[in-house]
């Protein structure tokens, strides 16, 4: 029987998998980290890193399939080293989302772009907590917008765009992924001969994508107001005169009651905003089953439960996705092991005995919403292996690589 092998690098707060399969072909599974979490790399040392092992394995600057599973620094910001210009890459798998030849793609990105913008002009003139800031600011960066409303940059000017399409520039082959709007769309790559790909998410309804829509516009409009200039306009009075109270009325809250009220609604809903700008681009992540000979491997990206709950029991899609999910041999779990990227039904489906692996990175206080979340550790069980915190005794088929900078588990398949 054949092996394939399976290497997480410790990228902090991010992704970074190399996935080596029978005959020795290659797949690289996003490539990125969060600055203020970072782990036993810096970008160019892990650009550096991956390539070294590909060409120690292959004996060329050669990647099968690479896999943007969606835009988010964390994800893909390494794809911006110009290392990579030296190094060909057969497919390149997006979400159908960063097509930038599809209209409805357009459409979706214009409408969060410009939602995104109002926000982050508007952050710096609120009245926001020092460790609320911190948060949103972590949001709209990993969103690739800075504070001030213009591209985040840094690193030499790299952005999430910028990395798409370098990827886009050195792939021999693009596919969009999904095509159809059926669940699973199921397709036999020609760079993976024998290599069955069942595609699960995003799904090819824009609707969908944001069916969590921000609240009514209204809800940012004093956000709008912050910013000034051409958007000022949407800072108007949701009400007619005839609902105001009038100055003289004694039922009026105190100017002091008012600036309290007013200094937390404006914190909170710049969180939300900056939260729902988050988790839309999560939504658009590619959600993936790899067949490889008898290995099954679930490969979420960043899903969250909007993606989740159409195939998980009681989902849309459920029926059509209970043999992928039940009988997957390897779970790369979700969005970091947040709160809302691994469902307790698939934990169940799962079963005890399935392999997996977190990269994360843990931080102080509240950092990212306590994620890993200690809850979905303990489902998880000692079947899986965090990046950050591996145990001194890993499950069989773990190995820790030298200096403890990736972890390798070898299947067999």
């Amino acid at each position: 029987m054949s092996e394939l092998r399976i290497r997480m690098y410790n990228v902090g707060f991010g992704d970074c998998f190399l996935l080596t399969l029978p005959d020795d072909k290659t797949i690289l599974v996003d490539c990125g980290f969060h600055n203020n979490a970072p782990g036993d790399y810096s970008a160019k040392e892990l650009v550096a890193q991956v390539i070294a092992d590909v060409v120690a394995l292959t004996g060329k600057k050669w990647i099968d399939v690479v896999i943007a599973t969606h835009r988010h620094r964390d994800h893909v910001f390494a794809f911006n080293d110009p290392q990579w210009d030296e190094v060909q890459f057969g497919e390149v798998w997006f979400p159908w989302v960063d097509n930038p030849k599809s209209a409805e793609a357009t459409k979706l990105w214009r409408k969060h772009h410009a939602f995104t913008m109002h926000l982050a002009a508007a952050v710096p003139s609120l009245p926001i907590a020092p460790e609320k800031r911190e948060e949103i600011e972590f949001l709209l960066w990993n969103a690739g917008i800075d504070e001030r409303g213009a591209p985040a940059l840094g690193f030499n000017a790299w952005s999430n765009e910028d990395a798409l399409e370098k990827l886009r520039r050195r792939a021999k082959k693009r596919r969009y992924l999904p095509r159809t709007r059926k669940v699973p769309e199921t397709f036999e790559p020609e760079a993976l001969p024998g290599v069955t790909v069942h595609v699960l998410g995003p799904s090819r309804n824009p609707s969908e994508i944001v069916e969590e829509e921000p609240p009514d516009p209204q809800t940012f409009k004093r956000l709008a107001l912050n910013a000034g200039g051409e958007n000022a306009w949407l800072a108007e009075p949701p009400f007619p005169p005839v609902w105001r109270a009038p100055p003289d009325d004694e039922r009026v809250i105190t100017a002091a009651d008012e600036a309290r009220i007013e200094s937390l609604a404006r914190q909170a809903d710049a969180l939300f905003a900056a939260e729902f700008v988050d988790h839309m681009i999560n939504s658009t992540s590619l959600l993936l089953v790899l067949d490889i000979g008898k290995a099954r491997l679930l490969l979420p990206g960043d899903a969250e439960w909007g993606t989740w709950k159409r195939l998980v029991p009681g989902g849309a899609h459920a029926d059509a996705c209970k043999e992928l999910l039940e009988t997957a041999s390897f779970f790369k779990v979700g969005h970091h092991g947040s709160h809302n990227a691994t469902p307790e039904d698939l934990v169940k489906m799962l079963g005890k005995s399935v392999p997996a692996m977190i990269s994360t990175k843990s931080g102080k206080g509240n950092f990212r919403k306590g994620i890993p979340l200690p809850k979905l550790l303990e489902a998880l069980g000692a079947r899986a292996v965090r990046s950050d915190k591996p145990p001194e005794k890993l499950p069989k088929g773990f190995k820790r690589g030298p200096g403890g900078h990736f972890i390798d588990l070898t299947m067999k398949c």
